[in-house]
């Protein structure tokens, strides 16, 4: 691995999940790449793959019925997908951490948060003075008090201060890479902004790569350097934040950026993008999207599309739409 690699570069993934219906594409060949110190979002509605691709990479998908079906998840030069489960666990929290969008669920009731950001030092083969090292850790985070916090269960703090918690346990062995997935879904306007900061200030403090999994494109404005589009398992448009927000590229990153209201401009109705995610048993062999879009025609229902330039042309900006070049 050479000094300009990416540190996590997702190839050609594909993973499966085997129903009594029959085996369902849940991810379908998603590739994108992170560097060091870089921070990717990952947009799309429900159902779109995002979390899927998360529980991919950390290897930690449904049993028995989720399975990786092809491509590779390369971490620093190695192949995740080939490695054993007993390898995994060596990594998942040393290496690669991931922080859950509900912090309710994420902790276990019935002990401490001491208890539990200790075991996650533990995990990462740290040893002596841990109660010190985790209070460390629930300062770093901005936990107020945490000396007196450490003791205390989860029930009795709140959801803003049980997301910093979960933010500090997923930094417990000082990752290469964080897989935040909507981790500010259950968090107020003013929680949200700190919790931003925070992210950023560790990143900046240890050159952790970030994959940021959002429906908030305020967020991604804020806090991404690069951009991917995810609608029915697939990458339809991939790009620097600006790229795509300036130039988008793809019919569906249009509906979702008209999805965002503006407190510059007064409408009647807010825009809802028409129709639903297909069910990915449904999907056809044309575009994905093609059901919902204004401007599909017959090659778009029947053929898939290719994966072509972005409309202004930039570096690593691109969309896989066959109308991409006629949009306005």
């Amino acid at each position: 691995m050479t000094k300009n690699d990416p540190i996590l570069c997702v190839k050609n993934l594909r993973t499966e999940l085997a129903l009594s219906s029959g085996a369902i594409e849940v991810v379908r060949g998603v590739s994108f790449s992170v560097n060091k110190g870089e921070t990717l979002g990952i947009v799309g509605e429900s159902g779109s793959g995002k979390s899927m691709t998360a529980l991919s990479i950390m290897r930690v998908l449904p049993r028995p019925i989720g399975r990786i079906a092809g491509g590779s998840i390369r971490l620093d030069g190695r192949d995740l997908v080939q490695l054993t489960e007993s390898e995994m666990t060596r990594i998942r929290g040393r290496e690669i951490g991931m922080i859950l969008q509900d912090p309710h669920t994420s902790l276990n009731p019935v002990y401490t948060i001491g208890n539990q950001v200790i075991e996650a030092l533990q995990i990462n083969q740290q040893r002596g003075g841990l109660l010190e090292k985790a209070i460390s850790l629930l300062k770093k985070v901005n936990v107020a008090d945490a000396a007196r916090r450490v003791h205390a269960f989860p029930h009795q703090m709140s959801g803003g201060m049980k997301q910093r918690v979960v933010g500090a346990i997923s930094i417990a062995g000082a990752p290469k890479v964080i897989i935040a997935d909507e981790p500010t879904t259950a968090l107020d306007v003013t929680i949200q902004l700190q919790y931003l900061e925070l992210l950023e200030q560790i990143q900046q403090e240890t050159g952790t790569a970030i994959v940021f999994i959002t429906h908030d494109l305020g967020i991604v404005a804020r806090l991404c350097h690069r951009l991917v589009v995810m609608y029915a398992g697939r990458i339809v448009e991939e790009g620097t934040v600006d790229d795509v927000f300036n130039a988008p590229s793809h019919p569906y990153t249009v509906a979702l950026l008209n999805s965002v209201p503006h407190v510059d401009r007064k409408v009647d109705r807010l825009y809802a993008i028409k129709g639903n995610p297909p069910a990915l048993h449904e999907i056809g062999t044309g575009c994905s999207f093609a059901p919902r879009c204004p401007l599909a025609d017959t090659r778009c229902k029947t053929v898939s599309p290719p994966t072509v330039p972005g409309k202004n042309h930039g570096q690593g900006h691109f969309a896989a739409c066959w109308k991409t070049g006629e949009m306005a």
